[in-house]
């Protein structure tokens, strides 16, 4: 189940549209079963997880010279480089820029 939740985030990565809803769709499982899953799993809600696979994404994204923190943004699916720039400092303890740096050196 974990790898499929996996597959399946990674192939709607760019869409800011995905929800959790669509996640349990594409499983074939209720909202809650999915809920209860990945958070025993994971430690994470649905919602969580899809956001937090968004984010790894866009670190490895950053590690690529040429494209702008925005463009990451949209790419992973946030609709806003500003809530994009906000998760991600959640995430990783710093701004996607200061992530960059930190990678070149």
């Amino acid at each position: 189940m974990l790898q499929s939740a996996i597959n399946i985030v990674n192939e709607n990565i760019s869409n800011p549209d995905f929800s959790v809803a669509e996640l349990s769709s594409s499983l074939f499982m209720h909202r809650t079963s999915l809920y209860k899953k990945l958070l025993y799993i994971t430690g994470k809600t649905p919602l969580e997880f899809i956001r937090a696979m968004r984010l790894k994404r866009a670190a490895q994204l950053l590690e690529t010279d040429g494209v702008y923190v925005s463009e990451v943004a949209y790419m992973v699916g946030f609709n806003s480089p500003k809530v994009f720039a906000s998760h991600f400092k959640e995430e990783f303890g710093c701004s996607p820029t200061e992530y960059r740096r930190s990678k070149k050196i």
